[in-house]
Formats: C-alpha cells, structure tokens, sequence
C-alpha cells in the first residue's frame, strides 16, 4: 500500500443514495477496510440505507443524515459538515460525483479527500480522478474500485454480499411459514417497478402472464416485491396470478426483503435495487433492460441471466420514454419464460 496513507487511523465513506448502487460499493468498502484494518471504518448515508451497511462487517459506524430541500439543504449541510469535523477523520472517499455530496465533506475539513473529480467538485477534494470513458463504460463495481487506484491498494475484487442477521431470516421464515408458503413448491420473486423511471419496466401484464405460466407450470408461488406506491402495479398483476400471487410490495424491510429473496429460487425483475439485492443474498436473477445497459448495471456474479433486446435507441438511460419503447414492448412473455424454465430446471435437478 501506498506508504503516504499510513498514518490514517479514521476513515469516512460518503455513501452513495440508491439501493442497488449502494451494493454494487461493497467490495470497493471491504477493499479498503482490509489495506486499512486497524482504522475506524464509517459510512456516512442517507436514512432510507442505513440497514444495509449496520451488520456489513467491514464497517465500524454508520452515521444517518436525512437530505433537506431548498433553503434547509444548505442549513442542513453546514450543520452535517461541523458535526463531522468533530469526528476528525483523517480520510474521505466520496462515492457519489454530486456536487453536493463533496461539499459536505469539504465542510467536515478532512485532510484527504478522494473522488471523482468533475461536476465542479475539483475545489473540494484533494484527490480528484478523472471519469474516462473506459471507467464510465464499464461496470459500477470496477467505477467505484477506480476510487481507490490513488491509495494504492491491490486490485483483488471481492464480490456483492448481504450479510443477514438470525432475526432477518427468522422473520422470512415465520412470514412466509403464516402464508403456508414453505410446504416445498417454488417460490419465484418478481419485482416489477422500478424508481428511476417508466422506462425500465417491462408491462405489468406481460409479468402476470409470465407468473400465470409459472404457477401453472411449475406449481409455483409467485412473490410480488416492490415499494408501497408501486402496490397498483402488483394489484394488475394480481389478477393473472390469482392464489398463485402473493403482494409483499411495501411489506419489509431491506434486510427482511434480503431475507425473503434467499427463499425464492430465482427472481425475475427489472432493473432495480432489488435486483442487486437478491445477487447479493445469492438468488439467481432473470433481469430484463430496456433503456440501461446492463454493462455498466446488470447483476453481478455466476448464475445470471439478461434479457435486452439490441435497438439502435438503446442504451438510452431516459426515465420516460420518447418515442415507442420497442426495447421493452420487443421483449415477449415466451423468451423471458425460456429463460427461467431454464434456471427452475437446474435449481430443481
């Protein structure tokens, strides 16, 4: 390691603000614990993620703050940047490339600050690393490791894992025990939402008459994840499923969800958090993308399976879609069922 980073004693990761971003940092987060491993390791997040780094064990301390709007953002960013100077930390890495997220660490005075230097930030951070189109290009997990090239520490990658409590998976249990759902028939999940936009998700009723085969098929239980304000969109698809379908949308926790996702034996989603989710919990995923690409996003490790269709206005990244969304409306329920046939057929032999 970098012999200029060895007197660091206190390091402070600006967490990202996404769910499946979120996970796709862990291993740049256990890679610097282990170049630093007698440091106090903390993770500064957002409210909504703290539960999915509080039994991460490469983590001493998580530290919530809540994002204000408006005029209380900038009140709200002061009063985060004088508390955390107080921590006196000896070293920063910001993983988000928002203006906002180097500020407040500017403001907590930490000696070293590492991130990415473009969206004005240069003026807060002591190292900045440019974004070229080789890191932007590739995938999330590498773009965050990038971070880390300037404290010289060796390029071993440890892969995406939850680590889950007794009390989660005790909880996924009694839950699913309630429902009679552990009587031996498989448990497919499906998260059919997604927050960043229309754009990624394949229709609600093309997943209801994926799920609809499958009960019949398989004799399946079908599990409808999602957050609460996603639940009319289970409710349409629902009504395929019949008393094949069960709607946990808005129902768990992040850890629980993890907890729940360890029991399915695949999940078919679009592209999420809950995608990364149930990777990192070791769930196989059948992920399909529209306007993403999952070179940069899709689901990490063995055992994964992308459905996209190859269109000339794809990747687009947009959240609502301009002109006819072909790159979901070319995706059929008879491909995507192939595909997880496939993996029931594997898991079940």
């Amino acid at each position: 390691m970098n012999t200029g980073f060895e007197g660091v004693d206190r390091i402070l990761v600006r967490g990202v603000n996404w769910v499946g971003d979120t996970i796709l940092t862990y291993p740049a987060v256990q890679r610097l614990k282990k170049a630093f491993p007698q440091s106090h390791l903390a993770v500064l997040v957002r409210e909504s993620l703290v539960d999915l780094w509080k039994t991460f064990p490469s983590v001493d301390e998580v530290i919530p703050f809540q994002p204000g709007k408006g005029w209380r953002s900038l009140w709200e960013d002061l009063r985060l940047g004088f508390s955390l100077k107080r921590e006196k930390f000896d070293l920063a890495v910001v993983f988000p490339r928002s203006f906002r997220s180097a500020y407040q660490i500017f403001l907590a005075r930490i000696p070293i600050r590492v991130g990415y230097r473009d969206e004005g930030r240069f003026l807060f951070l002591t190292h900045g690393i440019p974004r070229d189109d080789d890191i932007v290009q590739g995938h999330r997990i590498h773009y965050y490791q990038r971070l880390l090239s300037t404290l010289g520490m060796d390029e071993r990658l440890y892969p995406p894992r939850v680590f889950l409590r007794e009390e989660d998976r005790r909880w996924a249990k009694e839950k699913l025990e309630r429902m009679g759902l552990l009587d031996g028939r498989p448990l497919i999940g499906m998260n059919p939402g997604a927050t960043y936009g229309l754009a990624k998700c394949w229709y609600p009723d093309r997943f209801g008459e994926l799920g609809k085969r499958l009960v019949k098929k398989w004799k399946a239980s079908v599990l409808l994840f999602g957050k609460a304000e996603e639940k009319t969109i289970a409710q349409e698809i629902l009504r395929h499923l019949g008393d094949g379908g069960i709607d946990l949308t808005g129902q768990t926790g992040l850890l629980q969800l993890a907890a729940v996702l360890e029991n399915c034996r695949l999940l078919a989603t679009n592209d999420t958090g809950t995608m990364h989710l149930a990777a990192a919990a070791g769930t196989p995923v059948v992920a399909i993308f529209g306007p993403t690409d999952p070179a940069t996003t899709g689901p990490w490790g063995e055992g994964h399976r992308v459905v996209r269709k190859e269109v000339s206005c794809s990747p687009c990244l947009k959240r609502i879609c301009p002109t006819d969304h072909r790159c979901m409306k070319d995706i059929s329920v008879e491909e995507v069922e192939e595909i997880v046939d496939h993996h029931l057929r594997n898991r079940m032999t």
